[in-house]
């Protein structure tokens, strides 16, 4: 059984969140050289295709609303990305939220451990109480194996030692500052980023393994498991390190000329949309 219909793609489901990239729909005139990207309809209405999904819609004329006289050249155009760069792109975003939970976890556990150390009244039972839910949720999440040695300065939490406390404010602080460049540079695109995770993630698989050997539990081989898999994945499918020709090599880009070479067709299956200010969000684009 198939999660989704047979030809579903990745540009389908973006494009039904972030809408169409349809540049033709918001010029005033089209030209015959623009038949691939849109042709003016002889009962005054315009069908324009989406650079994206490759639909075509059916749209009014843009009129007073055109933002341009005519369409720019292709390579003044904002570029959606498409095909495997789409995919790639949404992997990291996936990976890039995985690292987002774990900056909100260490900021709160940071957070809770600062408020225990300078003994506020009543919130030092309230942030103790607070650090042991969290040590919990650190516990069930991809970096658990990891941090067993933070989960045993959170023991001495009762003795309220400053040393212990000082020690968790800035671990937790630090590994919430680095994991949230991780995802912020994941969630961006950025290669320096893909080098960062490789080589956090790598740091800590030894220690993830000496506590897998310790004792075996399914949230410790789940982040093993994990850690594993984004490793490997940035190392091979984004080709760092030079593995598989390197930077060059990865840098992939859509063939628009294929892409484009054919224009619409009688026939063609076209979509009726009224409003063509909804089709020119330009969702993720290319890096230029």
């Amino acid at each position: 059984m198939r999660p989704l219909p047979r030809r579903w793609h990745d540009e389908t489901w973006i494009c039904s969140l972030h809408g169409h990239v349809a540049p033709a729909a918001a010029v005033r005139s089209l030209r015959p050289e623009d038949d691939h990207l849109g042709v003016d309809l002889p009962d005054g209405t315009r069908s324009v295709r989406c650079l994206r999904c490759d639909l075509w819609l059916r749209v009014a004329d843009p009129g007073d609303s055109a933002t341009s006289e005519t369409l720019p050249p292709l390579e003044n155009l904002t570029l959606p990305l498409r095909g495997k760069p789409l995919k790639q792109r949404l992997i990291l975003r996936l990976i890039a939220f995985e690292r987002a939970v774990h900056v909100l976890l260490f900021g709160l556990m940071g957070i809770a451990a600062l408020i225990a150390r300078f003994e506020l009244g009543f919130l030092q039972g309230w942030a103790q109480d607070l650090l042991t839910d969290l040590q919990t949720a650190v516990n069930q999440t991809a970096r658990a194996a990891s941090h067993t040695w933070i989960q045993d300065g959170l023991t001495h939490l009762a003795d309220l030692a400053p040393g212990t406390l000082f020690v968790l404010i800035a671990v937790s602080f630090a590994y919430a500052t680095i994991e949230g460049v991780e995802a912020v540079g994941l969630w961006r695109g950025r290669r320096w980023a893909e080098y960062l995770t490789v080589l956090v993630t790598a740091s800590l698989l030894p220690i993830e393994l000496r506590e897998l050997a310790e004792g075996v539990s399914p949230f410790r081989v789940a982040a093993l498991l994990l850690n594993l898999a984004i490793l490997v994945y940035l190392v091979w499918a984004k080709r760092l390190f030079g593995l598989r020709g390197g930077a060059p090599a990865a840098e992939e880009h859509t063939d628009w000329e294929a892409v484009l070479a054919s224009p619409v067709t009688e026939g063609a299956s076209i979509r009726i949309d009224t409003d063509p200010t909804e089709l020119v969000e330009p969702g993720p684009t290319v890096e230029r």
